[in-house]
């Protein structure tokens, strides 16, 4: 890691922050920390705070903390099988006059009902998600990553390419 005199840093030990004060040798630095005091640490310990990293907005447009409601206090038992929301984004199944849209209209209404169906699924039990987004010419399914990636969601194709899989 390439550490420059002024650089913002994390100590990874502690949750305190500081500034590159001096560089000593190519191991160590003087850290000038929030509180005020300068520390030699080594490089080791070090995280660099990239610019723009410190705001929400770094982390995607939808960011969404899954954990932060409240849990009430009674016991519950899991269930052993995974709970899986399946999405079908093919517009016959959306609208019934999907022949007067254009193809901008329908990709719109399935990105709407894809982002919908997202959000229910985040803020309920689902482990899982599968968006069925069909073969095609890869646009909606493009669109469809391009929200995931939003959302900070891993996700992968599946074998036929026709859906994408989503762990929650």
């Amino acid at each position: 890691m390439q550490l420059k005199i002024g650089d913002k840093i994390l100590f990874k030990t502690d949750s305190q922050k500081g500034m590159i004060l001096k560089i000593n040798s190519k191991s160590k630095v003087t850290v000038k920390t929030e509180d005020g005091f300068e520390v030699l640490s080594s490089i080791k310990d070090l995280v660099k705070i990239e610019v723009n990293t410190d705001k929400i907005t770094a982390y995607g447009n939808y960011f969404h903390q899954k954990d932060n409601k409240d849990i009430s206090s009674k016991s519950f038992k899991r269930d052993k099988s995974v709970s899986v929301l399946k999405i079908d984004l093919h517009i016959e199944l959306l609208t019934g006059n999907y022949q007067y849209l254009d193809n901008f209209e329908i990709v719109q209404i399935q990105l709407n009902e894809c982002h919908l169906r997202i959000e229910k699924a985040l803020n309920s039990n689902y482990q899982k998600l599968i968006i069925v987004h069909g073969i095609g010419a890869g646009t909606l399914k493009s669109e469809v990553h391009k929200l995931l990636r939003n959302y900070n969601l891993r996700f992968y194709l599946s074998k036929d390419a026709g859906a994408t899989e989503v762990m929650l």
